[in-house]
């Protein structure tokens, strides 16, 4: 990725893999992306072993932004994840969800890949989690096949002026929070806890004006530490959370100029904004989470299915639809896929040469994290965190454990 505007760090480590090539095995590396793409290198030479197009790319609308003029795209194997949301995929999930997806499609600016940022509205798509995110693929080191899961979630990036210009010191509290709170908490506060980022609307009704100040200090969990701001910024900030002061005390102002540590970025986004319809569900049509068999030798699939279920559409006689998905798949040597990761809160057993399910079963919370699998005085066992917490579903603390059954037993 060229200068990246949107997000696409590589969200897991590469699979090593030997593939064969012209009737000569090539051991490989193979990197899945939040893009949807799976690039394939050799690994002594690093050469590519599918061609890679540089293609052009739009650019900014933003004043002061100049956009790497191409980005790098794999001609196979094909992304794994969609590219385009155009208006034949706006989800007909309902009528009213059609007309409000609609509404705002009509809005936010013409999607084409690597469409960048804009006070207009971009539509992210594979969203900013993936395509591939933390969980990564899995590979079959005898077959040369990858297996991975996709996210097929539209996210909108929404950029707003700041308040400061380049040049100039920030002068008020609400410049300040501008640059280093908006982008996880939102321009409104709302915050996302769908990503853990919490609100900050009624702070007070939670901490302290001290407790506030600890954490700019020392950061807490996915919030890091802004220890480089001064103490007049940091009341300032603390201020504004607490009473909505919109400006610093006049006596502060002076204060206030970050100086040589300056950010003073023009422009922030209004957060990490999934684009959902009226019920709730993604504004594309579905899947919205799949999984995917590549054969890498080829760079073609060898099958693509849905990964995940809503309950309440299966219900309405709508065919699974996939869910979005965190947490990788492992595959054994008898042939099995086992991933959990879907909103669904389930985990699951595939057949991996054809994706067909063989096995499920409900945890106690979201499995979002890959599983494992080991031997232990002769039985095979499967174990996965759950810890839920994401997507708006329930949090939990629990690891479970299923096993082969013991000789004459039955599998637990």
């Amino acid at each position: 990725m060229h200068h990246d505007l949107w997000d696409r760090d590589l969200p897991a480590p590469p699979n090593l893999v030997t593939v064969r090539r012209n009737g000569k095995k090539i051991d490989a590396l193979a990197q899945v992306t939040k893009s949807g793409h799976v690039f394939v290198f050799d690994r002594e030479t690093g050469e590519s072993l599918f061609p890679v197009e540089e293609r052009p790319v739009p650019p900014s609308d933003l004043q002061g932004e100049s956009v790497w003029p191409t980005q790098p795209v794999p001609l196979k194997p094909a992304p794994f994840a969609r590219q385009l949301f155009s208006a034949e995929l706006i989800s007909d999930i309902s009528p009213d969800s059609y007309r409000t997806v609609l509404d705002r499609f009509i809005k936010v600016r013409p999607h084409v890949a690597f469409l960048p940022p804009s006070s207009q509205g971009t539509i992210i798509l594979p969203g900013f989690d993936g395509g591939a995110e933390w969980g990564g693929a899995a590979i079959n080191p005898r077959r040369g096949i990858l297996y991975v899961n996709a996210n097929e979630m539209p996210w909108i990036l929404t950029m707003v002026e700041t308040g400061t210009k380049s040049d100039a010191p920030l002068t008020s509290s609400q410049q300040i929070y501008n640059q280093i709170c908006a982008a996880c908490h939102g321009i409104n506060r709302q915050g996302d806890p769908a990503r853990a980022y919490p609100t900050l609307v009624n702070i007070q009704q939670k901490l302290k004006k001290p407790d506030i100040l600890q954490l700019l200090d020392t950061g807490r969990g996915n919030m890091p530490a802004f220890a480089f701001l001064t103490t007049p910024q940091k009341e300032a900030v603390a201020d504004l959370l607490l009473y909505q002061e919109p400006l610093a005390p006049a006596d502060r102002q002076a204060d206030l100029s970050l100086g040589a540590m300056t950010l003073n970025e023009p422009y922030t986004h209004t957060g990490y904004n999934r684009w959902l319809d009226t019920n709730g569900y993604p504004a594309v049509k579905p899947p919205w989470g799949t999984l995917n068999a590549i054969d890498l030798n080829t760079g073609d699939y060898l099958w693509r299915i849905p990964l995940g279920e809503v309950p309440a559409l299966t219900a309405r006689g709508i065919p699974p639809t996939g869910t979005e998905n965190y947490g990788g798949p492992v595959v054994t040597a008898t042939g099995l896929i086992f991933i959990a990761a879907t909103k669904d809160e389930m985990i699951r057993a595939f057949d991996e040469q054809t994706g067909k399910l063989l096995w499920q079963s409900k945890l106690p919370a979201g499995g979002y994290a890959t599983p494992t699998t080991y031997m232990a005085g002769g039985r095979q066992f499967l174990v996965i965190a759950c810890g839920g917490g994401k997507m708006g579903t329930r949090s939990g603390d629990a690891y479970v454990a299923f096993a082969l059954p013991e000789r004459g037993g039955k599998a637990k």
